[in-house]
């Protein structure tokens, strides 16, 4: 038996994991009787308190993905099918010798490479779990009600419930569709999401800096983004000084030229952006000045839309 393994990027959010774990089984199901080969769900890091409560919600523990196991440095490369990023720096260790097989993404198209065509597929949508959905809509699978709960979480979660600037009208209809088939009602079942990961994780920078972190690479530089959602601010901006001694410490350890912080809140709809190292390119990317170490962004709450985007234009 063959087997690819499906995982997202690393620090995973929990579109990454449920978008493997999901896809995962989608490719199962569409493998031909007697095919040989065993598509494996895989995480690059820790479940996040929201995908754990989930998955226990709908009966699926058993179908959170395990950690990437490491190559068989003597063997075939492992061969892969990455969901959620398709980025060297936000992949898995030693990701250029392992065979991609497979691509599944929302975000800009990145530097990952192969030797071979392969299907690629990255549609400006507000979550990859939306991608995954409409792949089952368009072969008219079953869709087991485990994995509709968790699509929906991760589309509701992705999007701060559907009030991205990221949500298109595929990912409100995804959600109207999910959510009445699982029979719960989307902003309820949003904010009960951002609600337990709020409770799960108390505001702690050293945690918090190192989760759901993205790396960067654009003409030499480096840069780093993490983002926090939260229904209020107010353990953030009390934080401050330790936020970014943090910060500081954690760009000079790593090498990062730019490291960017948003704290978002999504009652207010907005985020605090803070900023550590090289700032000139953040003020020249928000048309801010970032001297302060922090900037109240009104409106900004797509990472991948908003902040990466701008940065990478800069």
């Amino acid at each position: 038996m063959t087997k690819v393994y499906v995982f997202g990027h690393k620090n995973p959010d929990n579109d990454s994991i449920v978008s493997a774990a999901v896809y995962a089984d989608f490719l199962n199901m569409s493998e031909p009787e007697g095919s040989d080969i065993e598509y494996v769900a895989a995480r690059l890091g820790g479940i996040p308190p929201e995908t754990q409560y989930v998955f226990e919600r709908f009966d699926a523990v058993d179908m959170l993905p395990e950690l990437l196991p490491a190559p068989d440095s003597k063997g075939d490369p492992m061969k892969v099918v990455l969901v959620d990023h398709n980025e060297y720096a936000q992949s898995a260790e030693g990701i250029r010798d392992m065979e991609i097989v497979e691509v599944l993404d929302h975000h800009r198209i990145g530097d990952i490479q192969t030797a071979a065509p392969i299907p690629f597929m990255s549609l400006p949508y507000g979550s990859t779990a939306t991608l995954v959905t409409v792949q089952y809509m368009d072969t008219e699978t079953p869709l087991p009600n485990w994995a509709a709960g968790a699509l929906l979480s991760a589309v509701l979660t992705d999007t701060v419930i559907l009030k991205s600037p990221t949500t298109t009208a595929v990912d409100h209809d995804v959600v109207e569709l999910l959510a009445a088939g699982v029979e719960v009602d989307p902003q309820e079942f949003g904010m009960e999401l951002f609600k337990v990961r709020s409770e799960a994780n108390p505001f702690e920078p050293g945690t918090v800096l190192t989760t759901d972190l993205k790396e960067y690479d654009k003409d030499g530089k480096k840069v780093a983004i993490v983002q926090y959602e939260s229904a209020t601010l107010d353990s953030v901006l009390e934080a401050r000084e330790a936020l970014t001694a943090e910060m500081d410490r954690l760009a000079t350890e790593r090498g990062w030229d730019l490291f960017l912080f948003m704290a978002t809140d999504i009652i207010k709809e907005g985020s605090e952006l803070f900023a550590v190292g090289t700032t000139e390119l953040a003020d020249k990317a928000f048309g801010v000045d970032f001297a302060h170490g922090s900037v109240w962004m009104p409106g900004v709450l797509s990472r991948k839309k908003q902040v990466a985007a701008a940065i990478m234009d800069a």
